[in-house]
């Protein structure tokens, strides 16, 4: 998906910040509040410099069809599959380990600890793609 911005900021060599309009891609996203948006229809985009842009260049990034839907399936199924696990676990293993306790209680909570171990896991996954130059980041195509 090719979407077009003006570069209001280098960061390094490698590291562009561009400003874009929202498109009408962004109406049907489920994570388009997330975004970090520079007030009104505009969004900040990070993303990979490797035409050497500068600031103030109008400029074209594209994100990978591939990498949009591996960062929803990360973001979205992972604590999902994380929370089911430790209520299934909860009731299956740790209830009848303390029989005096709430079967309900014990699941709910283990679901919600789990919970939270995925979603500090996934912010470690974040950091450890950060270094390596991450595959899913937008790349700057073209100056336009």
């Amino acid at each position: 998906m090719e979407e077009h911005g003006v570069v209001v900021e280098i960061k390094d060599n490698n590291t562009a910040v561009v400003r874009a309009a929202r498109s009408s891609a962004c109406d049907s996203c489920g994570s388009k509040k997330s975004c970090a948006t520079g007030g009104g229809e505009d969004m900040l985009v990070e993303t990979d410099n490797v035409i050497g842009a500068d600031k103030g260049d109008h400029v074209v990034f594209a994100v990978g069809a591939g990498a949009v839907m591996k960062a929803g399936v990360i973001v979205h199924l992972v604590p999902t599959i994380a929370f089911i696990a430790g209520v299934v676990l909860g009731q299956l293993v740790v209830a009848p380990i303390l029989p005096g306790v709430n079967k309900d209680l014990i699941s709910g909570v283990l679901g919600f600890i789990f919970l939270i171990d995925a979603y500090v896991c996934l912010r470690i996954y974040n950091k450890a793609l950060d270094k390596k130059g991450a595959a899913m980041r937008p790349k700057l195509l073209r100056k336009v």
